[in-house]
């Protein structure tokens, strides 16, 4: 099978529906033929003549949900950074930390919580931990971070802690001496970063589908970075899951979203924190 057939209206809207279903991800005429391309990518792995065959091996096999795993990790996009979105860590380390640090202890309260929602490979996830790590104050704490996605290839990746050379591109060089140390890969070709364990081990990853509320059995949260996530689903699944996340908001807790995924919220507790070039949620304790 060499020469790709087109993707048939009929057949872009079937899948179109199936993966909306399952995952919430929305398929825009725009992203259609990245869908039609990752379709025939498996669709030849499974030696199928057509889109619609393949579409009822996925739906109906005895194999077809391990076929659903493998298309899905195709379908997202997995790309991402340690300490992504500058902006949002600088307003992290500078005002939203301090700010509940100061108000815990006040209250006499020394654990604290974060979740990366969307972590990818994790690391999200573990630059939040080194964040955290690198307050004046953190060793009076008892930190957890946690790490969902829906793609269980990638939860593999971040459980494991070892990254390429370009996958650290981002770390501040201070960070990357402190907290990693490289290594040569199991096939010696390459050089690999590893996560010391400090960092792993106040890290836990988890799958967790955004649309799936009966999935939310995470604790409520101190902070929460959802970022460069809700642009695959449409504006009703956005707001839908923003308000799950704010849901999930312990009192004064702050929600990080991407400043490009404008969400207009009217939820009653729950403020827009203005801080240059980010889009932060605050709940305000009552």
């Amino acid at each position: 099978m060499n020469n790709r057939p087109n993707l048939s209206e009929v057949e872009y809207l079937n899948w179109r529906e199936v993966v909306h279903d399952r995952c919430g991800i929305y398929f825009t005429p725009s992203r259609r033929h990245f869908l039609e391309s990752r379709l025939w990518e498996r669709l030849q792995h499974r030696k199928l003549k057509s889109y619609t065959e393949y579409y009822h091996f996925v739906l109906y096999n005895s194999d077809g949900d391990h076929e659903w795993g493998q298309l899905l990790d195709l379908l997202l996009n997995n790309e991402s950074s340690f300490f992504r979105h500058t902006p949002s860590f600088t307003a992290l380390t500078e005002h939203v930390l301090p700010d509940l640090m100061q108000k815990k202890r006040l209250l006499g309260i020394n654990t604290f919580s974060i979740w990366s929602a969307g972590c990818a490979n994790g690391q999200e996830a573990y630059s939040l931990a080194i964040a955290f790590l690198e307050t004046a104050v953190s060793r009076q704490y008892q930190l957890t971070v946690w790490g969902t996605d829906i793609s269980q290839r990638s939860l593999q990746t971040a459980k494991k802690g070892i990254y390429k050379p370009y996958d650290i591109r981002n770390m501040p060089p201070p960070y990357l001496q402190k907290y990693m140390c490289s290594t040569k890969a199991a096939n010696g070709r390459r050089m690999v970063y590893q996560l010391n364990d400090t960092i792993q081990k106040l890290t836990q990853f988890s799958a967790l589908n955004l649309t799936a509320p009966e999935r939310y059995s995470l604790p409520q949260q101190d902070v929460i970075f959802c970022q460069n996530v809700l642009i695959y689903f449409q504006p009703a699944d956005r707001k839908t899951i923003v308000e799950r996340l704010c849901d999930h908001l312990a009192p004064n807790g702050y929600l990080f979203l991407a400043p490009a995924e404008m969400i207009r919220l009217k939820i009653p507790d729950i403020r827009q924190v203005k801080l240059e070039e980010t889009l932060i949620y605050q709940r305000e304790r009552r």
